[in-house]
């Protein structure tokens, strides 16, 4: 295995800006309250964590159905390498009936979803130079979407703007980079960590969780602009820890869209009247924002984006 060498001074500038911008934000941690929800790689252990506690855990029926998942009301594991099958499960680990074929994919270790498409990494696949692939909600059509810049493994949706961000990773993680949807850098910063094959952005607090693994099971806790806001041991954790996701069951931020126009080639975009569920956490509507703006991927998959403009917030 190998990896394109960056330029040194390129790397150094980089290093100190993200040094420059944390140093302009005030962040502190706060208390994990949603769901996190961790898959082991050499095992059938998934364990929900909660305020650094192990609260639940189940056994999925084979290692390969996994680990990568998403949690979109239930829990969708996509089969690990190509012809290999994933499967449903509720959110307490009860076998359902969905199955997830993974068509030709090496290494899908992670998982990440807006609810519309699902997103993984290829790990492993030099024949697509490890790609980010993306499927709808269903793990159908599983295609390749863009290759990042640099060799990566975790992946997680942002709904706060519509971007993913990956871990850059080869046994260990040094970097975090965030993408718009047609593979475009937007920003990135630097990380050390064990394993970090797994990332989850938290709705809750908008902040990134990555599990360690390969000798811990610490888990890491940062902001957008890369400070490190702790670092935590959960007991009863394993170390093989490659898919992390938050969970979007229960009431979610909605709204109207009151403006919808395609962009870059997109030929079908969600409709003006049509609800908008986003997947921060709410109890009543006071928690959402009062309007959004924000580019989602293209319903229908290929180029392109869908400008949306919601208002009209209600938590359902």
């Amino acid at each position: 295995m190998f990896l394109l060498e960056e330029n040194p001074m390129t790397m150094e500038k980089r290093i100190a800006i993200a040094a420059v911008v944390a140093g302009l934000f005030t962040v502190s941690a706060a208390a994990q309250t949603s769901e996190l929800f961790l898959s082991d790689w050499t095992t059938t252990a998934t364990f929900v964590v909660q305020n650094g506690q192990v609260i639940r855990q189940f056994n999925r029926s084979a290692p390969l159905e996994g680990p990568g998942l998403v949690v979109t009301g239930t829990i969708k594991f996509i089969g690990q390498n190509g012809g290999q099958v994933g499967r449903e499960y509720d959110l307490d680990g009860a076998p359902l009936a969905g199955c997830y074929s993974n068509p030709r994919f090496q290494s899908l270790y992670d998982g990440a979803s807006d609810g519309e498409h699902n997103w993984s990494i290829a790990h492993n696949d030099f024949d697509t130079n490890f790609a980010l692939v993306q499927g709808d909600a269903e793990w159908n059509d599983v295609s390749v979407l863009f290759v990042p810049q640099r060799r990566s493994s975790g992946v997680t949706f942002d709904a706060r703007n519509g971007t993913l961000w990956v871990t850059n990773t080869v046994g260990s993680s040094d970097r975090v980079q965030q993408y718009d949807l047609n593979g475009n850098l937007v920003s990135e910063f630097p990380v050390q960590i064990p394993g970090g094959y797994g990332i989850a952005w938290d709705p809750a607090d908008d902040t990134l969780w990555i599990a360690g693994s390969f000798g811990t099971n610490d888990l890491f806790q940062y902001a957008k602009n890369g400070t490190l806001l702790q670092r935590i041991t959960v007991p009863g954790l394993t170390t093989q820890l490659l898919s992390a996701e938050f969970g979007a069951g229960g009431p979610r931020c909605t709204y109207t869209i009151k403006k919808s126009k395609a962009k870059g080639g997109c030929q079908e975009c969600p409709s003006v009247g049509d609800p908008f569920r986003t997947q921060e956490e709410c109890e009543n509507a006071k928690d959402c924002r009062k309007k959004v703006a924000t580019r989602i991927a293209c319903p229908r998959g290929g180029n392109g984006v869908c400008k949306i403009k919601a208002k009209s917030r209600r938590c359902e």
